[in-house]
């Protein structure tokens, strides 16, 4: 295996990132006499795989205007895939099947897929029809193929989203002043990113305080645009306003719980906002994850405040694969004051020996603010 071609098909598995949920990243090449002659990646969910888009490179360069397999282009062709080829039909169909009549003789494999449904049988079936597979053996380059596809790795392996926790602070840890001024502590240079961030995943999620007090419309930007979010509230009884701005079309779920009343819930049906109940007083965090899992959710981003940050942080202390990365911006102000909302309150830990360490910690600057980021768990 030429690792630089795997690598290659790497980078191009990275254009996929927050298109392709609940789907991989993955990215293809063909190589043939030692040269690149096609390539492509999972550009969106639905849309054709990694594979069958290299190969329809290939076809079309070589100008060849049928739909049907021109076998002769594929003859002594090695094909670098960043994940096992699918080996079952879904929304497509099964990739193996497409590699064994194309007459590949070569695969090179960068990962086995976890899906059960595949999970090692895509390169045995590979095997069987008299293709050669082989498996990366570089470990830096296996894990930046594992980290490209945390959420997918985690979805597969525990039926939830992977959860990425974002904060904007001053420097002494506060997210607002005693009277709630929070607009704005951080640059806007810190806030387009983090809504840059916020764009590439699946979900976000906000408390009910945070939609009453700042109104916001959890939208996305960039290349993400045209990304339509499911924006989630937590919200125990159901009491936040369906004037608000995360309520603007139907795109919205909002996690209560047994105390909301038969009123607001009537109220929320005739509006026809989603809802519903993860615990009698308090909301189940891991409930939630895993219902949101379990209709294909695979990453979600925590944008505040202060009581939802505490509840993902307190669960995390009970049950460490709910949160999964930190994301803080740090603005050079110091607020001060009791009174102050802190980042993270909640009941935190009693020990110095329990405190939660970050791995792969980045400090970078971000404008004028410092941002700080790192994992808590590596799937």
């Amino acid at each position: 295996m030429d690792l630089s071609l795997m690598q290659r098909a790497y980078e191009l598995a990275r254009n996929g990132v927050g298109f392709t949920s609940p789907n991989p990243c993955v990215g293809a090449l063909i190589e043939k006499g030692g040269i690149i002659v096609a390539e492509g990646w999972h550009k969106v969910f639905g849309g054709h795989h990694a594979e069958v888009n290299a190969i329809n490179d290939l076809m079309k360069k070589s100008f060849v205007r049928t739909m049907e397999i021109d076998k002769t282009l594929f003859q002594n062709a090695t094909l670098y895939v960043t994940l096992e080829p699918c080996c079952f039909h879904g929304k497509t169909s099964a990739c193996t099947d497409l590699l064994i009549k194309a007459g590949f003789k070569k695969v090179c494999v960068g990962m086995k897929d976890p899906n059960k449904k595949v999970n090692g049988k895509g390169i045995k079936i590979l095997q069987k029809h008299g293709i050669e597979v082989e498996l990366l053996e570089d470990k830096v380059l296996i894990e930046k193929l594992r980290k490209l596809n945390q959420p997918f790795l985690k979805l597969m392996k525990f039926g939830m989203p992977y959860v990425t926790l974002k904060a904007g602070m001053s420097l002494d840890g506060k997210i607002a002043t005693a009277k709630g001024e929070s607009k704005w502590i951080t640059s806007e240079i810190s806030r387009k990113d983090a809504k840059n961030i916020r764009s590439q995943c699946d979900a976000v999620v906000v408390g009910g305080g945070t939609v009453k007090k700042d109104n916001p419309e959890l939208g996305t930007t960039l290349k993400y645009k045209n990304k339509n979010l499911l924006r989630i509230v937590l919200d125990r009884d159901l009491s936040v306003p369906l004037d608000c701005k995360i309520f603007r079309d139907k795109n919205v779920f909002v996690a209560c719980t047994d105390l909301a009343s038969k009123k607001r819930k009537d109220g929320f049906r005739k509006s026809e906002i989603k809802f519903k109940s993860f615990g009698k007083k308090e909301v189940s965090i891991k409930k939630l994850l895993s219902y949101l899992g379990s209709i294909g959710i695979m990453s979600v981003f925590v944008e505040g405040g202060s009581i939802t940050f505490s509840k993902f942080y307190d669960e995390s202390l009970k049950e460490k694969n709910i949160l999964d990365k930190i994301v803080f911006y740090i603005a050079p102000k110091i607020i001060g004051g009791t009174n102050a909302l802190p980042v993270i309150a909640g009941n935190g830990i009693d020990n110095l020996k329990n405190t939660v360490r970050l791995r792969n910690f980045i400090s970078e600057k971000s404008g004028n603010d410092i941002k700080v980021s790192g994992v808590l768990n590596f799937y």
